[in-house]
């Protein structure tokens, strides 16, 4: 049981975007178990085991991806659009018009449909926005087999993994700050009279585990998992989506 039982069971995506920022949310919790109450974890009895088999993996998934597609909708309006649809914009700048004149062509050639034009993208930005929404949709269709878009897979992967985290930070952060704070309590150290250090010479190697590792995940949830580092997943994947225009354009030439 164990990691092998969730590679048996979940797919790539749902295992690493959306059970893994679940696991990282509750490992405090474990290295709590484990450090202060002594709960020894083996091979053959992971926590990660016990997890799948009573099925709470599906309703941390289920939960994680709930929080992390709430949160998209209000990141996308903050943004300013999809980052696919921003950057299909002719007044976007993150690509050179060179390259997005021919993802447009090509995308336009596909779709049946005439792209805007610098002034019809201004005089209707919404109409223009749903071209290159639908556009988006038909790239996402056409790039789906993982083993020719493996990289473009990756950044998914990605991106869902810090948007998903994302989502959950404020749960993270009280369970991080709960598991680093308890063993001081049950050991003496914080007492409603202040600050006793006389227990730390006590501590054993697991609750100084513990300590540290809930320390750790509680900077790590607050500094890096961030509105910006969200940002900068979701246009590298939005930029590899659009470059899959000329892996498209490629397979298309050597097929005819």
């Amino acid at each position: 049981m164990g990691i092998e039982v969730l590679e048996k069971i979940t797919n790539t995506y749902e295992r690493k975007a959306r059970l893994y920022p679940a696991f990282l949310l509750l490992l405090p919790i474990v290295m709590l178990v484990v450090g202060v109450y002594g709960v020894a974890l083996d091979r053959n009895t992971t926590v990660v085991g016990m997890l799948a088999t009573f099925g709470v993996f599906y309703l941390a998934a289920s939960i994680v991806r709930e929080r992390g597609t709430k949160l998209e909708k209000s990141l996308f309006r903050e943004w300013g659009g999809k980052p696919t649809t921003q950057l299909l914009r002719h007044r976007n700048t993150g690509i050179d018009p060179i390259t997005k004149d021919r993802y447009h062509t090509f995308l336009s050639r596909h779709l049946g449909t005439i792209f805007p034009t610098k002034y019809s993208e201004a005089t209707d930005p919404v109409a223009a926005d749903d071209v290159y929404e639908s556009a988006t949709k038909w790239l996402l269709d056409k790039t789906r087999d993982k083993k020719v878009f493996e990289l473009l897979f990756e950044e998914l992967i990605a991106y869902g993994f810090r948007r998903n985290c994302l989502g959950i930070k404020p749960f993270a952060i009280i369970v991080s700050l709960g598991a680093f704070i308890w063993p001081l309590v049950v050991n003496g150290v914080l007492t409603i009279r202040g600050i006793n250090v006389n227990p730390f010479d006590s501590f054993s190697t697991r609750v100084w585990g513990s300590i540290v590792i809930s320390l750790c995940m509680f900077f790590v949830w607050v500094f890096f998992v961030t509105r910006n580092t969200v940002k900068t997943a979701a246009f590298r994947y939005a930029h590899r989506l659009l470059s899959s225009c000329d892996v498209l354009s490629e397979i298309e030439r050597l097929q005819h």
